[in-house]
């Protein structure tokens, strides 16, 4: 959405913000980016929580998520490297793994 006078509204800035973050290499430009567009309740820290299981170019762990709010959500991640051992490939499941005991769907 744009204002009628051409200024882009607080949305459009913060989303345009944040998808300049990932482009930014500079450790301090990009520092500057995130406390530009992100509030303080949204600020958290990933805890590793498992092994970091790697098999040739595939990895796999189990994170926490450590919010200002107190909460603490699990996630488990997988993904792949490319050849310079970039990640190229990441899949995040939020919330715990189901327990085996349970029985699965039928297909």
């Amino acid at each position: 959405m744009r204002y009628d006078w051409g200024m882009s509204s607080p949305v459009e800035t913060a989303v345009d913000t944040y998808i300049r973050v990932w482009g930014e290499r500079d450790p301090a430009r990009r520092a500057a980016l995130i406390e530009a567009c992100f509030g303080q309740q949204t600020r958290s820290e990933l805890r590793v929580i498992s092994a970091i299981d790697a098999q040739r170019t595939t990895f796999r762990f189990r994170g926490v998520v450590e919010r200002k709010d107190g909460t603490s959500p699990e996630s488990f991640d997988a993904g792949e490297v490319d050849a310079n051992g970039r990640i190229s490939v990441l899949l995040t499941f939020a919330g715990q793994l189901g327990d085996p005991e349970f029985e699965t769907a039928k297909i």
